[in-house]
């Protein structure tokens, strides 16, 4: 115990120095690990939100991608629903576990799949003023479209690219290698880069949770 001395008859008690320390490193870090909770933290309807709309974009994205090549296929219409279903069981999954885990993303990807539908329709009004026979139909379904591939996009986009390039290269390569092959190549090259997005999505969010988790357990053992 501390001893007291006597200043001008009050009695002093000289307080420890690691005890303000303490208190100073538990403050900051309180003050440090409250946003990390509330960093990566998911809600009842982002989970909702997240598997509805990986569901629908993950089914759409599979359609689009599949079409053309199981257009070629003896299988044709039953090939193009089963990889719509396999990439829809696909975004469901990585929906549902992302709004678990971090509701940020989800409105992220609500607000891509938004753009998505406004570009998608807009392009669709577009054509149905120049081609013959489009009408308001061809127009929804443009921007639903454009939703499912917006909800993804940056994956997407890099998927395009690259089966656009690898599609190209192989239809002025191969002499079997026709056209139509090539824009299946590009399509399929969307459809998976959309696909990967979702799952990249759910897997860096379960990420950065167990990466704070690993993290605040570390200072507390050191501590």
């Amino acid at each position: 115990m501390a001893s007291a001395t006597y200043i001008r008859g009050v009695r002093v008690i000289p307080s420890r120095r690691r005890r303000p320390a303490a208190f100073v490193v538990l403050a900051l870090l309180g003050l440090m690990l409250k946003p990390a909770s509330a960093q990566d933290s998911g809600s009842d309807w982002a989970i909702v939100a997240g598997g509805a709309l990986g569901l629908y974009s993950g089914a759409v994205l599979g359609m689009a991608g599949g079409m053309i090549p199981c257009s070629q296929t003896y299988a044709g219409a039953s090939c193009v629903r089963l990889a719509g279903i396999s990439g829809g069981a696909i975004g469901l999954a990585s929906g549902l576990y992302l709004g678990a885990e971090d509701e940020d993303r989800v409105v992220d990807a609500l607000r891509g799949a938004g753009y998505g539908l406004l570009i998608g329709s807009a392009a669709g009004f577009t054509l149905s003023r120049i081609v013959p026979h489009y009408g308001w139909l061809d127009v929804v379904a443009g921007g639903g479209i454009g939703a499912a591939v917006g909800a993804s996009a940056e994956g997407a986009v890099i998927g395009l690219a690259v089966g656009t390039v690898v599609g190209t290269v192989l239809w002025r390569s191969v002499p079997s290698f026709e056209l139509p092959d090539a824009v299946g190549v590009a399509v399929m090259g969307l459809a998976v880069g959309g696909l990967a997005t979702w799952v990249i999505r759910a897997v860096e969010a379960g990420g950065d949770r167990t990466s704070a988790q690993s993290a605040i357990l570390s200072v507390s053992l050191k501590i």
